[in-house]
């Protein structure tokens, strides 16, 4: 079974000043969510999201508190470490990577290194007992992998 996960990029292409449009596409996006969620928590304050959303019908301040408040807190939910969802500057919702975040958790040791691509992985742990989390790749045109310790990519970015 596909099990949706959370890609980088714009996910709402609605105009943010059209609320009827905007709250739909959050609706829509956390519904296909939903559908292969086997977190149960996650997967309740979705569904009440979605309520919210129903019952808010054509109510512009209603979608606007839905859209501000539980729907958009129950798609974060869904964001994998380091990454957001968020209104860009271009006007776009979507998931985004948090790398100034990303950036500052390798500058602190604190379980993230970074490096190149192509060059070997140092040891997932430090001298000092503490385990590194995540791996973050770059290659020289400045793209971002995101690697768990299993070798797994988490996300990338160009």
């Amino acid at each position: 079974m596909y099990i949706r996960t959370p890609r980088i990029g714009a996910v709402c292409s609605a105009d943010p000043n059209d609320i009827h449009a905007l709250a739909g596409d959050f609706a829509y996006e956390l519904r296909q969510f939903i559908k292969t969620d086997r977190d149960g928590e996650r997967r309740r304050a979705s569904l009440a999201a979605i309520d919210d959303f129903e019952e808010a019908g054509d109510d512009p301040e209603a979608l606007q508190a839905f859209v501000d408040g539980a729907g958009l807190e129950a798609i974060q939910a869904y964001c994998h470490p380091f990454m957001s969802f968020s209104l860009s500057p271009s006007g776009d919702y979507g998931f985004w990577p948090d790398l100034e975040g990303l950036e500052y958790a390798a500058r602190s040791k604190d379980g993230v290194i970074k490096v190149n691509a192509g060059d070997a992985w140092p040891p997932l742990w430090t001298p000092t007992g503490r385990e590194v989390q995540f791996v973050i790749e770059v290659n020289d045109h400045g793209n971002v992998t995101l690697y768990n310790r299993r070798r797994q990519e988490v996300w990338s970015c160009v």
